[in-house]
């Protein structure tokens, strides 16, 4: 059978025509504009055509139907040919519900912060202990160089989105997916364009509490007071268990972040439900990881699996790409690459890089680019966790002119604030930004921040810096 994936360059998507090619499919993809990494990466190890989108290409393939990312609207021209022909239209969220859900049991991860870090980790762990798995991730694993992977197998690992599916199918992507096992990791308002309250997205997330299976297991954080609410209104029909640092089943009695040769290495301490201690590594940074950490223990333990082996294979996880991800490293500068975006994630990443690193002057590169942090909606939140670096540049996302101006964000406004807070900061308009390089002290941090990697800045300040390499900063 022939599939057309309509929007394929999302990280979702490559990895669904990843799945769709595993299962046998013939995997044809359109996007408007250039690919990104990873996505583009994925799709080229593929070797999946990807067109420039036309009507035509749905004409003379003829799919037997389509996979439609949720960023494509009703108008768009295949989207229009494939009404004219009659073709079945699938979110890829369904896509999964219908051909890989039947034969497997899902362990769904979800909330706003820390999902796909906490997914990847638990598809590493299953495939490290020898347990046929097949998952879907919203980043590169480092481990597989890839965000999907596909094997006959009980387990069907998932990063549940709460963003809707398409635009013929609004709800939640995760509300397809039928958990077995369920982490819940935070609940914060985000995605201001879809959900125009806290009290919406909670009723998302107590959705998703009803489909999980009888008998299933939720793991949730207990001091995330939206969580706890939620799940004091859920079914009792699926055994709860919690974590956190002061409360929970689990506790993080303690970690230790360090810096070591360009790589962070962390220790930790924990306790369980009988209130025996027992200690783990890993290879990921801070508190925010250490509790993720936490949390896919609890889960994998809960599902019988003996706590000595799962530790091990911890150590020997790598993360996923875009996430703290050192990029370059010298005696003098360190470069680092990540997803945050929502100002809690920008805040608590800050924080713990700055933490473990120790740096002389930390220089961080923004760019507010969701559909959420275009709007003024964490403006003052923004201002507040940027003020953590010394020196900002934040760059204007696409299309932030096609948001109303009384609901965008003011870059302007926190270039402003954070001048008057004592803070270097700059809106990057193609100026040669690289003269700001050219007086670092030694034991420099330079932070990119963004949904999207910057390709463009961090080529150019990559290449200042292996060419200043042996010099002085």
């Amino acid at each position: 059978m022939r599939v057309y994936f309509v929007g394929i360059g999302g990280i979702g998507m490559s990895g669904v025509a990843g799945l769709a090619k595993s299962l046998g499919f013939e995997v044809w993809g359109s996007e408007r504009g250039p690919l990104h990494p990873p996505s583009s990466e994925i799709l080229k190890i593929l070797n999946i055509p990807v067109l420039e989108p036309r009507k035509e290409n749905i004409h003379s393939l003829k799919p037997h139907f389509l996979v439609v990312g949720n960023t494509i609207s009703r108008d768009h021209p295949e989207i229009e040919e494939a009404f004219k022909l009659n073709l079945p239209l699938l979110s890829f969220p369904d896509f999964i519900k219908c051909y890989l859900l039947p034969e497997r049991e899902s362990l769904v991860v979800a909330g706003t912060h820390g999902k796909t870090t906490s997914s990847a980790l638990l598809a590493h762990i299953l495939k490290d202990l020898g347990e046929g798995v097949t998952f879907l991730v919203g980043g590169m694993l480092n481990n597989f160089q890839r965000n999907y992977h596909f094997e006959q197998g009980k387990w069907l690992v998932l990063e549940g989105d709460e963003y809707p599916s398409a635009f013929f199918d609004i709800k939640a992507k995760f509300l397809h997916y039928e958990p077995y096992g369920l982490i819940l990791t935070s609940l914060e308002f985000d995605h201001g364009d879809v959900y125009k309250d806290i009290f919406s997205l909670k009723e998302a997330f107590g959705d998703l509490l009803k489909r999980v299976k009888r008998r299933g297991i939720v793991v949730y954080n207990e001091e995330d007071p939206n969580l706890k609410e939620i799940i004091s209104l859920a079914p009792q029909n699926f055994r709860k268990v919690s974590y956190g640092i002061d409360k929970g089943d689990y506790k993080l009695v303690e970690y230790k972040s360090l810096f070591v040769d360009g790589v962070f290495q962390t220790q930790c301490l924990a306790e369980d439900p009988q209130g025996e201690r027992f200690s783990f590594q890993h290879q990921l940074l801070g508190l925010h990881n250490s509790l993720n950490i936490l949390s896919v223990i609890a889960l994998m333990e809960n599902l019988g699996f003996d706590r000595t082996r799962i530790l091990q294979a911890i150590k020997r996880f790598k993360g996923v790409k875009r996430r703290q991800e050192i990029i370059f490293y010298n005696e003098r500068v360190c470069l680092i690459d990540d997803f945050a975006h929502h100002p809690t994630a920008v805040t608590i990443t800050l924080r713990e890089i700055q933490k473990a690193i120790n740096p002389s002057q930390t220089i961080l590169f923004f760019e507010p680019r969701t559909n959420t942090s275009k709007r003024k909606i964490f403006q003052e939140e923004y201002l507040k966790a940027l003020h953590s670096a010394d020196i900002v540049f934040l760059k204007i996302p696409p299309n932030l002119d096609k948001i109303p101006l009384q609901d965008r964000i003011d870059l302007e406004y926190i270039v402003k604030n954070l001048k008057v807070r004592g803070r270097e900061a700059f809106i990057l308009d193609g100026r040669n930004f690289l003269n700001n390089l050219r007086a670092l002290p030694p034991k420099s941090l330079i932070i990119f921040m963004s949904s999207v990697y910057m390709e463009e800045e961090i080529k150019k300040v990559l290449t200042f810096l292996e060419g200043n390499e042996e010099g002085t900063f």
